[in-house]
Formats: C-alpha cells, sequence, structure tokens
C-alpha cells in the first residue's frame, strides 16, 4: 500500500529535482555587461539584494544595496512611480549578490 506512493509520488519528483539540479549546473549564468560593471564598480555584500534602473538608453544605475528582498522591490517600486510622475520610461531590476535577476518592474 505504500508501494504505489513512493512509486507514483516519490520517483518523479526525486528526477524532477535531479534535472533541475543538472540543469542549473549544465548552463552556467551568464551576467550582462552593464550588471557586470555595475558590480565592479560597487561590489555587494553576499546575501543582499541591490536595485537598479535601466533607462531607455541602456544605462544601468544604482539605486540602493538591501540586506532584505522585500526593501530592493520596495525601492524598485519607489523609483517606478517618481518615473511614471516624470514621464520616464525605465526598468527597475532587482538582483541578489550573484547578479542574478530575480524581479523587473517596467515604467
Amino acid at each position: 500500500m505504500f508501494f504505489p506512493l513512493i512509486y507514483w509520488v516519490g520517483v518523479p519528483i526525486g528526477l524532477g529535482c535531479l534535472i533541475v539540479f543538472w540543469l542549473k549546473k549544465a548552463s552556467p549564468l551568464v551576467v550582462p555587461p552593464e550588471v557586470a560593471a555595475l558590480y565592479a564598480e560597487r561590489p555587494i555584500e553576499p546575501k543582499w539584494f541591490r536595485a537598479a534602473r535601466r533607462d531607455q538608453g541602456g544605462l544601468l544605475r544604482w539605486l540602493g544595496d538591501f540586506e532584505k528582498q522585500p526593501e530592493a522591490v520596495e525601492a524598485a517600486y519607489a523609483g517606478k512611480e517618481a518615473a511614471v510622475a516624470a514621464g520616464e520610461k525605465a526598468a527597475f531590476l532587482v538582483f541578489n549578490d550573484k547578479a542574478e535577476l530575480l524581479e523587473q518592474v517596467d515604467s
């Protein structure tokens, strides 16, 4: 009676975890050059989050480093509201300490 539960639920979940682990290992993170330049210019603490603004021209500007992700997301949304009020078009990005994009908000 316990065997079908393992066979139909446990094995597919285990295989799925192995596939996700293999995909993360096989496909390395490619950091865009402008993001790499921002991280080289302003190093970030481990386990912190960074908010940035990308203008229409592709220029990436630093908005701040935050200890928690919700604080960085709030900074991105505050930047979006300011850009909308000024009538500007920009994208507001939230990165982790490994330069992985976690969230993007467009104005």
